[in-house]
């Protein structure tokens, strides 16, 4: 098993974040994890394991991880049937300089059910700030490839961060997307995913975005849009103090 140390979660929660690749031939990855841990003061650990490596979720859970999540990834594989067309009263380009701090506070308001959201032991005053960050690294075109706004009269109300897949640029990825709460229901997020899909849908072999299972919403939402679920993962977060999971 891979530990990484995370230096962008690290500043934010402000102690050490590290990240847990395990192979799927890992046999041990809990014991990996308690003896990395022992000698962490104070520590956050996530993982993502697909949902059919029970055993080694088990052995993580047995080391003092825990599920905040299932994330359940959808692709766009093939054309849709009818070309999207424009939204009536949303507008959706690329940032403008006016309209960053209406972007950031979405980013910051927009979400209830994120990993971070779900998780006991991240406030969630934490939680937005994440999302404010991650949005913040997007319009300083620190992270990504492309942002997409949309305005209604004027206002920025949501948001789609794009980025292409590594290590080949062949799949284009929704990092993130959010919409001012005030503003559900009229269709901004639809109009967000279509400038998505019609920017990189000539150049990608595919188009994906993930979600969790418990935004229900979320997942009716990307179904309608055509997209189809391709495969899902447990994520598993942790917490240890003086050597010790909390």
């Amino acid at each position: 098993m891979d530990i990484r140390p995370d230096a962008w979660l690290a500043e934010l929660f402000g102690h050490a974040v590290f990240a847990l690749h395990v192979a799927e031939g890992d046999a041990e990855p809990g014991a990996a994890l308690a003896a990395h841990a022992a000698a962490q003061a104070r520590a956050f650990y996530f993982a993502k394991l697909d949902t059919r490596r029970v055993a080694q979720a088990r052995q993580l859970a047995g080391a003092g991880m825990y599920v905040v999540d299932v994330n359940v990834v959808f692709s766009l594989d093939r054309p849709p049937v009818h070309a999207p067309g424009p939204i009536a009263g949303v507008e959706v380009g690329e940032p403008a300089a006016h309209d960053s701090e209406a972007v950031l506070d979405v980013a910051e308001n927009a979400f209830e059910v994120s990993r971070f959201h779900l998780d006991p032991r991240v406030s969630k005053e934490l939680a937005g700030r994440i999302k404010r960050a991650w949005v913040a690294s997007y319009l300083r075109k620190l992270r990504g490839d492309r942002l997409f706004v949309a305005r209604r009269e004027g206002r920025a109300v949501g948001f789609l961060a794009a980025l292409w897949a590594e290590p080949a640029q062949e799949t284009a990825v929704i990092d993130l997307i959010g919409v001012a709460p005030d503003q559900h229901r009229r269709r901004i997020g639809e109009a967000l995913v279509n400038a998505f899909v019609a920017h990189y849908r000539p150049a990608a072999r595919a188009l994906i975005v993930g979600t969790q299972v418990a935004n229900i919403r979320s997942m009716r939402f990307y179904e309608k849009l055509g997209f189809s679920m391709s495969r899902s993962q447990y994520v598993l977060h942790g917490h240890v103090r003086d050597g010790r999971a909390e």
